[in-house]
């Protein structure tokens, strides 16, 4: 038997125990860690011009990240994941990049607009 009952009242605390290692196995990659119940979000600031280094950081980090998962029988749902890149729009059509192979899913570019600012489909790997 694995985890802890839902709705106990050691669950959140249980859970923040048991996924503390994670926030270490993104820093390693000079990457963030949001969390907020079960979601994460992983971010970082870079420019313009080192967008496809940002990329090459992110999917060694979510391979890291995965390796960690699976240890601990958990699954990262790439079909939820989403990847979105924020700044101007001026500085965002420069960015080419609109899709990510990420754990041989690939991640189409999300916008934080209901419209997106470039029809390009470049992908990123």
């Amino acid at each position: 038997m694995f985890g802890v009952p839902q709705g106990s009242v050691l669950g959140p605390l249980m859970y923040v125990l048991y996924t503390v290692i994670l926030k270490q196995v993104v820093a390693r990659h000079g990457l963030r860690l949001h969390m907020y119940a079960d979601d994460c979000q992983v971010y970082l600031s870079t420019s313009v011009d080192d967008a496809p280094l940002a990329v090459d950081r992110f999917t060694a980090c979510f391979a890291d990240v995965n390796t960690w998962l699976s240890m601990n029988r958990l699954k990262l749902n790439t079909a939820k994941t989403q990847l979105m890149w924020l700044g101007s729009s001026p500085l965002l059509d420069k960015i080419a990049c609109q899709e990510v192979l990420v754990l041989g899913a690939r991640i189409a570019v999300s916008s934080p607009l209901a419209t997106l600012t470039s029809s390009s489909t470049a992908s990123c790997h």
